[in-house]
């Protein structure tokens, strides 16, 4: 269940993407065309838990924008039967 909590992405440069809820998934989307899902949590403004590891909310996106994997938003639609990866 969701806290009432939003999770606000940005890239590199605090550019802002997109918010999710706080229990939400986020879509990773790899250069090969491979994708997965990932349980997001909010942790505070800058850290945010992504499959169970905390993260620097810039640090995160910086190293997407390295590593050339682009992320979004789960849509409702998608969530339901979601398996989460771990890839990142």
């Amino acid at each position: 269940m969701s806290s009432g909590k939003v999770i606000c992405f940005t890239d590199s440069r605090e550019n802002p993407l997109f918010s999710l809820p706080d229990s939400s998934f986020l879509c990773l989307e790899y250069g090969n065309g491979d994708s997965s899902c990932a349980f997001c949590r909010y942790h505070s403004e800058e850290q945010v838990e992504i499959d169970g590891k905390c993260r620097n909310i810039r640090q995160f996106a910086k190293q997407m924008e390295k590593n050339g994997i682009r992320y979004r938003p789960l849509s409702e639609k998608k969530r339901k039967g979601v398996r989460t990866h771990g890839k990142i």
